[in-house]
């Protein structure tokens, strides 16, 4: 499992770590750790490479601190293909860059055995859907099974206190506050979590430690631009 925020780390050491990181990166200093848990906000423009900084974000907190356990969380089925599909073409990249390749596979609900394995440096791609629906695929995850030694996954992978990669928060957590997502996510009992989108949802940017908005994006040639011929 991810090992725990040593003891002497607690919520005002992280908070004055925060401020430094929010003043460093020209971001007004919190006054205290906003939101449930430890959840830290990046902003960053539309195709300025969101899904290649948080594969990158993972393989440096692996390479600084050790954490081999990451579950990135998607809204559905299409952006959770997308993030597989980069994970797969930049394995080589990232491979030669930090000397191993880092796992990751798909969860599904009739494929629980993959959990088992979820050790080393290992990432778990997942959609809403899979927890926080009412079918019966989506309800497996709290559930004791036979064919996985009746435990439920839910508690396999909460013992890892993973690392959340919430991608596009505003649609993966929706805006009531007690609605099923929020409550599931909390279940998977995070070590902390990572909110990376362009267009956070105002009332849930917590803690935002890095801001890559569309002037800063456009200054630095880092998207298209479109130019009109009359």
């Amino acid at each position: 499992r991810n090992h725990p925020l040593v003891p002497e780390l607690t919520r005002s050491r992280i908070l004055e770590n925060l401020r430094a990181v929010q003043i460093r990166n020209n971001l007004k200093p919190s006054d205290a750790l906003a939101g449930p848990g430890i959840n830290l906000t990046i902003e960053m423009e539309t195709g300025t490479g969101k899904t290649y900084t948080y594969i990158k974000t993972m393989y440096e907190l692996h390479k600084h601190y050790g954490w081999t356990k990451f579950i990135i969380v998607v809204p559905s089925v299409a952006i959770r293909e997308g993030v597989v599909k980069s994970l797969h073409t930049m394995a080589d990249h990232f491979a030669e860059e930090y000397g191993q390749r880092m796992q990751h596979f798909v969860y599904d609900s009739a494929r629980l055995t993959a959990i088992e394995q979820f050790a080393h440096l290992h990432v778990m791609v997942i959609n809403t859907q899979a927890f926080n629906a009412t079918g019966t695929d989506a309800r497996r995850i709290k559930m004791k099974l036979e064919d996985f030694a009746w435990r439920r996954p839910i508690d396999v992978i909460a013992a890892t206190h993973p690392i959340l990669i919430i991608d596009e928060p505003q649609s993966v957590l929706g805006a009531d506050k007690k609605n099923k997502t929020r409550q599931g996510l909390a279940d998977f009992q995070p070590l902390f979590s990572i909110l990376y989108s362009a267009t956070h949802r105002k009332e849930d940017i917590y803690n935002q430690v890095y801001r890559l908005d569309a002037i800063d994006a456009f200054n630095q040639r880092l998207v298209k631009k479109i130019e009109v011929m009359g």
